[in-house]
C-alpha cells in the first residue's frame, strides 16, 4: 500500500512494466498508439505517473471501500497532485462525488476533466475506434458514463445524448 508524501514502484514489478495491463507510458498527458493487428483501432496510452501513484490509487480505493469517502476523497486529491491527468483518479472522485456525497456539479467536474483530457488527443478529422475493451481506453469510457449521468440528473439531456453519440462513433469507427 502506498504511502501519501512518497510516491514508489510496487515491489517485484519490473521497470516499465504497467499494473493491471495498462498501456505504455506517454511523454505528454495523454497519448494515443495504434493497436497492433486491429485496423483503425488506437488506445489511449497514459503518463508515467499513472504508474508511479498507483499504489496511493489503490490506498484511496481502498479506504472508500472501508466505508471513508472523505479520507478517500484526501487520498485520491493527493494522487491527482502528483499526477494530473490521471483519469483513473478522475473518474474515482466523480463516483465519489457523485455517489456518496449526491454532488453531479462537482462528479460533472472530474469526469467531464478526464473526458476532455481524452478529446484533446484526438485530432479534429479522427476517424478511427477507441475499443472499449482496450485498458487504456477504459478509464475513458468509465468517464463518458458517469458524466452522461451528470448531466441526466441536471437535466441536459441534449448534452448527455451528444456525448452518448460521440462515445458510439469512436467504439463503433
Amino acid at each position: 500500500m502506498g504511502k501519501r508524501g512518497r510516491a514508489r514502484p510496487r515491489s517485484g514489478q519490473a521497470a516499465g512494466e504497467n499494473p493491471r495491463g495498462r498501456p505504455g507510458t506517454s511523454a505528454g498527458p495523454i497519448g494515443l498508439t495504434a493497436v497492433e493487428g486491429s485496423p483503425n483501432a488506437f488506445e489511449l496510452v497514459h503518463p508515467g505517473c499513472v504508474e508511479e501513484m498507483e499504489p496511493d490509487f489503490q490506498e484511496g480505493l481502498e479506504i472508500w471501500k472501508a466505508g471513508d469517502p472523505e479520507e478517500a476523497r484526501d487520498a485520491l486529491r493527493y494522487t491527482l497532485q502528483a499526477c494530473p491527468a490521471n483519469l483513473w483518479v478522475h473518474v474515482a472522485l466523480g463516483r465519489i462525488a457523485l455517489e456518496e456525497f449526491q454532488d453531479p456539479i462537482l462528479a460533472r467536474g472530474h469526469f467531464g476533466y478526464a473526458v476532455e483530457l481524452a478529446r484533446k488527443v484526438l485530432p479534429p478529422s479522427f476517424s478511427g475506434r477507441l475499443p472499449r475493451d482496450r485498458p487504456g481506453n477504459a478509464p475513458f469510457y468509465d468517464a463518458v458514463e458517469g458524466l452522461v449521468r451528470c448531466f441526466r440528473a441536471q437535466a441536459m439531456h441534449r448534452e448527455a445524448e451528444s456525448l452518448t453519440a460521440f462515445a458510439r462513433r469512436l467504439q463503433d469507427a
